[in-house]
């Protein structure tokens, strides 16, 4: 039970943010493999988060970037809210090192990005079930997200000819 608290706390560090309630973060550390039942796993908080963080990334883009047509924006969020990116993000809060999962799991070198990027997607389900407002976990996805939007944004409008000759001819008239 100890080193589940030290867990909880580390993870309250990486994070940013103190839980009101540290079992909220705890249910978001559970994977299935290691849950007495799905239910009591991360799952739901996983299907919750993913749809906070999409509507946050959505909102922040769509201020961020009032010139950009529909499917500019979406294009920059799919390469933001990807698989990969939220579990290079989960994977550099070191939320990796702290998820609880079965035996089965815990003796493989590397766990697969879709548990990585699950983990991050509870996280933000968690934050914003512990707050019990959206506030706290749209600041935390924004702490963790904008290198990512902005690395997308720029990336995409780069190689994005059509918004450049339509930017230019903007200029010109």
């Amino acid at each position: 039970m100890a080193e589940n608290q030290n867990v909880l706390h580390a993870v309250q560090a990486a994070l940013g943010y103190s839980f009101r309630d540290p079992q909220i973060l705890a249910a978001a550390l559970t994977h299935a493999s290691t849950a007495d039942s799905r239910l009591r796993s991360n799952e739901r908080m996983e299907f919750l988060g993913d749809a906070i963080l999409g509507m946050v990334v959505c909102l922040e883009l769509y201020h961020q970037f009032p010139d950009y047509l529909e499917g500019e924006l979406t294009k920059i969020k799919s390469a933001v809210v990807s698989r990969h990116t939220c579990a290079r993000i989960a994977r550099d809060l070191g939320l990796m090192d702290h998820v609880f999962i079965g035996k089965g799991m815990g003796g493989r070198s590397q766990l697969p990005q879709s548990l990585a990027a699950a983990l991050y997607e509870a996280v933000i389900a968690a934050i914003y079930l512990d707050a019990g407002e959206l506030e706290p976990a749209r600041q935390f996805i924004l702490r963790t997200m904008m290198p990512h939007i902005r690395e997308a944004a720029a990336s995409q409008h780069q190689f994005n000819y059509k918004s450049q000759l339509q930017q230019l001819s903007l200029i010109h008239i």
